[in-house]
C-alpha cells in the first residue's frame, strides 16, 4: 500500500449523521459489564502500559512496576529480583514460538519455561527503554524504542535503524506489517513504511492530522489504522479518512487500537474508550463502569473479551453491551428492587422496597410526583392491566395510577394491608394477594375474601395467576400452592411434589405449561404432581425468585447467586443435564447478584429486566452471545506432605511423604468462578471427580505407580481439549520392600518348619518311648511267661508221663522256645535304641554266630563304610535283618561250603546287602524253597530289589533307597 502526499481527506459522514452516532453512543445514563483488576486484585501497580495473551491463555499484564500474570482467578507477579531488567515494563508480546517478550526501560527479557531469561545478543538493547515489540512475516523480531529507533533481531544478528537510515523519529511507539509484506512503524514523528529494505516517511505534509503517533495496526483488506493525537486516521485503496471528535469520538488523543472480527474498533484514548463501526461509535467512561478514562492499551482476548489498561486504574475488562445498569448514581431513588412492569406509553415502572416507585423515560428517571401522595414508599408490585391502568401493591395498602390520577383505596373500601399482588383475570375481575388476610377477589367494586377456612393452605399469599381453563394458581408463603376451580381449593405441597413450600412465583409459558420457584429449587406441573428440579439436577442455587419464558427454549430464573439461564429443550431431551444451565452475575456484568422475588420483566423491545437488591439490570438476551471457548487446563503445583515437587512425569515421593496437593487452573476469563474440573487418580479415584475447586488434596496416597488427570469446562459445557497429566510413584515402605518381604516369608518359612520339625521331633520321641515300652513289655511279660511255659513243660517231662502227653509238652516247649525267639527279633526291631546301622550289623553278626559256629564255616563281614550311627527307618531295619536272618538260615541248611561273605555298601541314599556262600550243594532247594519267597515278599515291602545268583556258589543281593545321610 502506498499513502499519496497530500490527498485530500474525505470526510464521509454527514452532520446529521454525526448528531445520530452522539445521541446514539450517550443517550443513556448507564452502567456496562465491565470488571476491574487493579492493585485490590492482585496488579502490582495500577499503571498498565501493555496486554497480552500467550497461547497457554494467561493474561500478562505489563505495568509500571513488574510485570503480572493472571489466569482467571490467581495474579503471580515477578519483578527484578525474578530475572527482570527492569521493573518499569512498557511492552510484552508472544512470538510465534510461543516465548514472551518483555520490554523494559532496560531492554528485554523474555519468558520461556516458567522463568524469565535473558538473550546475550540482545545485550545491546540495555541501555534503551522498549515500547514495542513485534515479530514480522519472515520470524524477525522488531524493538521499538524510546529515541533509540528500532532494531531488528534475525538469526543471532541484531541491527539498529535510526533517523540515520530513514526512520521519521526515534521513538518508535507501534509496529504493525500488512498482507504485502510491508512493515509500519508509528513514531512521535510520523509514520514509517519499510519495504524492501527501503524507508518512506509520512507525516502531517503527507495527509496526517498529526504527526505524534501513539499506535498503528493493519486491519485487513489494506487497511491500516493509525492512533494519532488528533484522531483516528484509516489509510484504505489510497484514501485517507480521519475520526474524531466530530464523529462521536470521546478523545482524538488515540493511545491503542484493537479490531475485531466483524470489522470494529476499539480505540483506547485519553477520555475512554470508543467503539467504532459501520459509521456508529459508541463510547465509554468511568461512568459506564470503565476503572479510569486514560487507556494505554487494548486487547481482545480468545473469548472475545475486550481487555483495557488504563493510567491508573489498572486494567478492565469488558464482557459486551448485553447488560445496561441502574442504580442510585444514575438517579434510581432505592437500589431495592421488587418489582417492574411497563405500560402502553413505553414507560419503564420500577418498584422499590423504601423508595417508591419510579418510570424510566427517555433515558431518565423520573416518579411523575407520585411517591408524594403515595401513603407507603415500600412497593410490593406493579402492574398494568388492559385498559393501562398501574395498580400499585404496598405494604400499607392498593393504589392505582391512570392518566396522571393517583388513587389511593380507603380503608373503608380496602381494609388490608401488605398487598402482595394484583392479577387481572379473563372476566376482567381482579385477584389480589395479600401477605397474610389470604385472597381477595374484586369484581364490580365488590370484595370477597378467601383464606384457609375456605380450603387454602395458607393465608400469606405471593402471586396468583390464571390458566387457559380459568383456574386461579394461587402461589403462598409457606403452604405451596393453591388452585381455585371456581368452587374449591386444591393444595399441592411437599407431599404433591414440591421441593419447598414456600413459593416465591408462579408462571404460564407460552405452551400453558405451569412453572413456580420455590426456597428450595423450581418445578413444573404434569397434570397431576409437581416435577422438581433442584441443586442436584445441576441447579446452580438453592433458592429461585422468579421464572420467566424467553426464546429458544430459555427460561430466566433469578437467584441468590445471580440469575440463571435454563435451557429447557436441553433438559428435557437429557432428563436433567446440568449443562442446561448457565449463572450470569456480577462477574459477568449483572449490577447484583441477589435478585428479588418476582422481579423480572420484559419489555416490548425483547429486553430482559433484573430487579436486584444492588439496582435493575437490562439484559440484552439476543446480544448475549454463548462463549464456545473450552477452557485451557494448567497444572500449577505438586506438593507433597509440604515439599513442593517440579511439574515433571516421575517424581518419586517417600512413603511417609504421601500427604499429596495438586493445583490446577482451567483458564477462563468470562466465568472463572463457575469452571468445573474433572479429575482422578490412579489407584485412589474410582472414576472421574468433579468439583470447582482448583485444588486437590489426597491424605494418603498408597505407595505404587500413579497416575493423575484433570479436564476442566467452561459454564457452555465445552470441556478442555486437552486432559493435563502428571506420572509419579510413592515409594514402598522397608516392610513392603521385595527384599524385607523375602526376609519376612523366609523367616515365616524357617518358624513354621522349626515348628513343624519340632512337633515332629516330638512326635517321633514320643513313638520311640512308646516303641520302647511296647518292646520292654513284649520282653519282660510276654517273653518271660513263654520261657516259663517251656520250662514248666520241660518240669512234667522229667516226671512220669506217659508217651503222648510227653510228645505233646515237647512240642508245648519247643513251640514256645520258637515264638520266644521271633519275638526277641520284634522286640529288637521296634525298640527304639536298636535303630542305628550299628545296631544292625551288631544283630546280624550275633545271629551268624548263634546259626554258623557249628558249621565250621568261614565267616567274613565287610562293613568298612558305613556310618553306624545313622538311624534306619524301622521297617527297612526290620525286614532287612529278616531277608539276612532267612538268608543266613538258608545256608545254615543247604549250603556245603565253607565260606561265607556279608557285604553291605551305603552311597547317595542307596544301600546294597549281599550274602555269599561258596557251597555247591542244594542250590535248587535254595532257589526254589519258601524262605526265598520270604524274602522276596519282604524285599517288596521295603521296595527293593533282591537278586539270587546260583553260579559259582550262591549269592544273594538286596538294593534300594533310603534316607541315611
Amino acid at each position: 500500500m502506498t499513502i499519496a502526499s497530500g490527498l485530500p481527506m474525505k470526510i464521509k459522514l454527514s452532520l446529521s449523521a454525526v448528531l445520530l452516532m452522539i445521541l446514539w453512543g450517550n443517550s443513556f445514563a448507564q452502567k456496562y459489564p465491565f470488571r476491574t483488576y487493579s492493585i485490590e486484585q492482585g496488579l502490582t501497580e495500577s499503571v498498565v502500559y501493555d496486554i497480552e495473551q500467550d497461547s497457554d491463555g494467561y493474561i500478562w499484564l505489563a505495568t509500571s512496576f513488574g510485570l503480572t500474570r493472571y489466569d482467571g482467578v490467581v495474579t503471580t507477579s515477578y519483578f527484578e529480583e525474578n530475572g527482570l531488567n527492569n521493573n518499569t515494563l512498557h511492552s510484552v508480546y508472544e512470538d510465534n514460538f510461543g516465548r514472551l517478550w518483555i520490554g523494559s526501560e532496560s531492554g528485554v527479557n523474555y519468558w520461556e519455561e516458567d522463568s524469565i531469561q535473558k538473550e546475550p545478543d540482545l545485550d545491546a538493547l540495555q541501555s534503551s527503554t522498549i515500547l514495542s515489540i513485534f515479530q514480522d512475516s519472515n520470524g524477525a523480531l522488531w524493538f521499538g524504542t524510546d529515541g533509540d529507533g528500532v532494531w531488528n533481531y534475525s538469526n543471532g544478528r541484531l541491527i539498529q535503524y535510526t533517523t540515520v537510515n530513514g526512520l521519521s523519529n526515534n521513538r518508535v511507539r507501534a509496529i504493525t506489517e500488512d498482507d504485502k509484506g510491508t512493515l509500519y512503524f508509528a513514531t512521535r514523528g510520523g509514520l514509517t513504511s519499510l519495504n524492501d529494505g527501503s524507508f518512506r516517511v509520512y507525516t502531517m505534509n503527507d495527509g496526517l492530522p498529526e504527526d505524534r503517533l501513539r499506535d498503528v495496526v493493519f486491519a485487513g483488506n489494506g487497511k491500516v489504522l493509525i492512533g494519532s493525537r488528533n484522531g483516528l486516521v484509516i489509510f484504505q485503496d489510497g484514501v485517507t479518512e480521519i475520526i474524531n471528535e466530530s464523529e462521536g469520538l470521546l478523545s482524538a488523543n488515540i493511545w491503542a487500537i484493537e479490531t475485531t472480527s466483524e470489522g470494529g474498533i476499539w480505540l483506547g484514548a485519553e477520555g475512554g474508550v470508543s467503539f467504532y463501526q459501520d459509521g456508529k461509535v459508541q463510547n465509554y467512561t468511568t461512568e459506564q463502569g470503565l476503572s479510569n478514562n486514560i487507556v494505554t492499551s487494548v486487547m481482545s482476548d480468545r473469548e472475545g473479551n475486550m481487555w483495557f489498561g488504563t493510567n491508573g486504574g489498572g486494567a478492565s475488562i469488558f464482557f459486551g453491551n448485553y447488560f445496561s445498569n441502574y442504580d442510585t448514581d444514575m438517579g434510581l431513588p432505592n437500589n431495592v428492587v421488587l418489582t417492574i412492569t411497563g405500560d402502553k406509553e413505553g414507560r419503564i415502572w420500577f418498584g422499590m422496597y423504601g423508595g417508591g416507585i419510579t418510570a424510566l423515560i427517555d433515558g431518565e428517571f423520573n416518579d411523575l410526583n407520585i411517591n408524594s401522595a403515595l401513603p407507603d414508599n415500600k412497593i410490593y408490585n406493579l402492574f398494568v392491566d388492559s385498559k393501562n391502568v398501574l395498580w400499585i401493591s404496598m405494604s400499607d395498602g392498593l393504589a392505582t395510577y391512570e392518566e396522571g390520577v393517583l388513587k389511593v383505596f380507603a380503608d373503608d373500601q380496602f381494609p388490608f394491608r401488605k398487598v402482595r399482588n394484583v392479577m387481572e383475570a379473563s372476566d376482567n375481575s381482579y385477584w389480589i394477594s395479600l401477605e397474610e388476610e389470604g385472597l381477595v377477589h374484586y369484581e364490580e367494586g365488590k370484595f370477597t375474601r378467601y383464606d384457609e377456612s375456605h380450603g387454602m393452605e395458607s393465608s400469606s399469599i405471593r402471586k396468583v395467576i390464571e390458566d387457559e381453563s380459568g383456574d386461579i394458581w394461587i402461589a403462598t408463603f409457606d403452604g405451596g400452592i393453591s388452585r381455585w376451580d371456581g368452587e374449591n381449593f386444591d393444595n399441592f405441597t411437599i407431599s404433591e411434589g414440591l421441593p419447598n413450600n414456600s413459593v416465591t412465583d408462579i408462571y404460564i409459558d407460552s405452551e400453558n405449561r405451569l412453572w413456580a420457584t420455590t426456597a428450595g429449587g423450581f418445578v413444573w406441573f404434569d397434570g397431576e404432581r409437581f416435577q422438581s428440579i433442584t441443586q442436584d439436577d445441576g441447579m446452580p442455587d438453592k433458592k429461585a425468585y422468579f421464572i420467566h419464558e424467553g426464546e429458544n427454549g430459555y427460561y430466566w430464573l433469578g437467584s441468590t447467586k445471580g440469575v440463571i439461564r435454563f435451557d429447557a429443550n436441553l433438559y428435557f431431551s437429557q432428563s436433567g443435564n446440568e449443562q442446561a444451565f448457565k449463572l450470569i452475575t456480577n462477574d459477568q456484568g449483572l449490577i447484583g447478584d441477589e435478585l428479588n422475588s418476582g422481579a423480572v420483566f420484559e419489555d416490548r423491545e425483547g429486553y430482559l429486566w433484573f430487579g436486584t437488591v444492588e439496582g435493575v439490570s437490562r439484559f440484552d438476551p439476543r446480544s448475549y452471545l454463548s462463549k464456545k471457548v473450552p477452557p485451557i487446563v494448567h497444572l500449577i503445583s505438586f506438593n507433597a506432605s509440604g515439599r513442593n515437587y517440579r511439574l515433571r512425569n516421575g517424581n518419586t515421593l517417600e512413603y511417609d511423604q504421601n500427604y499429596v496437593e495438586i493445583e490446577y487452573s482451567g483458564i477462563n476469563m468470562t466465568a472463572p468462578d463457575q469452571v468445573i474440573y474433572q479429575y482422578r487418580m490412579s489407584g485412589v479415584d474410582p472414576d472421574w471427580q468433579q468439583t470447582t475447586n482448583r485444588i486437590v488434596k489426597y491424605p494418603s496416597v498408597p505407595s505404587g505407580e500413579h497416575l493423575f488427570e484433570v479436564r476442566a469446562r467452561n459454564p457452555e459445557g465445552d470441556w478442555s481439549e486437552e486432559v493435563k497429566k502428571i506420572r509419579f510413584s510413592v515409594a514402598y515402605p522397608f516392610w513392603l520392600s521385595w527384599w524385607f518381604l523375602t526376609i519376612i516369608a523366609i523367616a515365616v518359612i524357617s518358624i513354621i518348619l522349626l515348628f513343624y520339625n519340632y512337633y515332629k521331633a516330638r512326635k517321633l520321641i514320643d513313638i520311640e518311648r512308646m516303641r520302647v515300652r511296647i518292646a520292654s513289655d513284649l520282653h519282660d511279660d510276654v517273653g518271660a511267661s513263654l520261657t516259663e511255659i517251656a520250662l514248666q513243660s520241660d518240669f512234667l517231662q522229667a516226671g512220669k508221663v506217659d508217651d503222648e502227653i510227653g510228645h505233646s509238652l515237647q512240642q508245648i516247649g519247643k513251640q514256645c522256645r520258637r515264638i520266644v525267639s521271633s519275638l526277641d527279633d520284634i522286640v529288637w526291631s521296634i525298640d527304639a535304641r536298636n535303630d542305628t546301622l550299628g545296631d544292625l550289623t551288631d544283630r546280624m553278626q550275633d545271629y551268624v554266630l548263634n546259626t554258623l559256629e557249628s558249621k565250621n564255616m568261614a565267616v567274613t563281614y565287610d562293613f568298612d563304610d558305613l556310618k553306624m550311627e545313622n538311624k534306619l527307618p524301622v521297617e527297612l531295619k526290620e525286614n532287612l535283618y529278616l531277608i539276612f536272618k532267612e538268608a543266613v538260615n538258608n545256608v545254615a541248611k543247604y549250603s556245603n561250603g565253607d565260606k561265607v561273605e556279608i557285604t553291605m555298601h551305603n552311597q547317595n541314599g542307596s544301600y546294597e546287602l549281599e550274602i555269599y556262600d561258596n557251597g555247591s550243594k542244594g542250590k535248587s532247594a535254595k532257589k526254589t524253597g519258601h524262605g526265598l519267597r520270604n524274602m522276596e515278599m519282604r524285599a517288596k515291602r521295603i521296595g527293593a530289589d533282591i537278586h539270587i545268583d546260583p553260579d559259582n556258589g550262591f549269592r544273594i543281593t538286596v538294593t534300594g533307597d533310603t534316607n541315611m545321610n
